[in-house]
């Protein structure tokens, strides 16, 4: 795409349980595909992407961490360094957005108060999760709330771009 240097680097990570749709969203994202046989994500797989944004160059190493609970000894290592972080839940399994705060804590204990993105993921399918309840949890934590298919490709590119305003915002602030 861009074969300059980029302005910025940032370490962007995706937490949530297995099976919500980070992998599918990093992959609708960074490739424009989407892989028909899809599997569970074992550790954390690296991908990179640049994008250009309010004229610099960002250059987003994204980890798709596993969801699994015999990762979650891991997720505090992987989450080190983060510039930003996406939470995925699935609208159609309730459990995978209770389990929001175990993920944050994770995430700040070992960034610190990096900028957050929760993805409604699967947004073509009928929600299980009432979206006042959504909208409160959200609201509490000061996160930013974008719903997402990466099925349908529904605000995946949107999703990453305010996460990257929200990291330059931030750094360009201080």
């Amino acid at each position: 795409m861009v074969n300059r240097e980029p302005d910025f680097v940032h370490k962007l990570v995706f937490l949530g349980e297995s099976g919500v749709g980070k992998t599918s969203l990093v992959e609708r994202f960074v490739y424009d595909s989407l892989s028909t046989d899809m599997s569970r994500t074992i550790g954390a797989v690296l991908h990179v992407k640049k994008v250009e944004f309010r004229d610099s160059l960002h250059k987003l190493v994204i980890w798709d961490l596993g969801g699994q609970e015999s990762f979650s000894e891991l997720r505090e290592q992987y989450c080190a360094n983060a510039s930003g972080a996406f939470f995925v839940f699935d609208r159609t399994r309730p459990e995978t957005f209770e389990k929001l705060d175990q993920w944050l804590v994770a995430l700040r204990n070992a960034a610190g108060n990096v900028p957050v993105v929760v993805c409604e993921n699967k947004i073509d399918l009928q929600p299980a999760i009432m979206s006042d309840h959504i909208h409160a949890e959200i609201a509490k934590r000061v996160l930013k709330y974008i719903q997402t298919s990466a099925t349908e490709n529904i605000h995946v590119e949107m999703a990453f771009l305010e996460l990257v305003r929200s990291i330059h915002d931030r750094i360009t602030t201080k």
